[in-house]
């Protein structure tokens, strides 16, 4: 099993305004600055995306860590999510885990 940690969390709206609400503030929230620390914790790469083909709005967000101890110390700076995102109205459903295969273990990138 890899040290690669993942965090996945599908985020429903109940409106295109809320929806837009929210990804004006979360662009805000994690601006070049942000990135850049949680890149110096052991963030390797985060990706919001809308989901397609839905009746509903959602977004899956994407977390990947090089371990767990990275994911933790990232948490720190998530967290201020809360305060800073600000109100708006969406459910938010989250897993998370360990890494058990990458198409990088079959092809490396160059």
């Amino acid at each position: 099993m890899s040290d690669i940690f993942t965090s996945v969390v599908l985020v429903t709206f109940p409106s295109e305004v809320q929806y837009d609400n929210w990804l004006t503030k979360f662009r805000t929230f994690y601006n070049k600055k942000a990135i850049e620390f949680l890149r110096n914790n052991g963030q390797i790469s985060q990706r919001a995306s809308r989901v397609q083909g839905d009746d509903v709005i959602r977004v899956t967000i994407i977390w990947t860590y090089k371990d767990y101890s990275a994911y933790e110390q990232c948490q720190r700076f998530h967290s201020q999510w809360g305060k800073v995102g600000g109100k708006f109205i969406a459910k938010a459903s989250g897993y998370r885990g360990y890494e058990v295969w990458s198409d990088l273990e079959v092809t490396p990138l160059e």
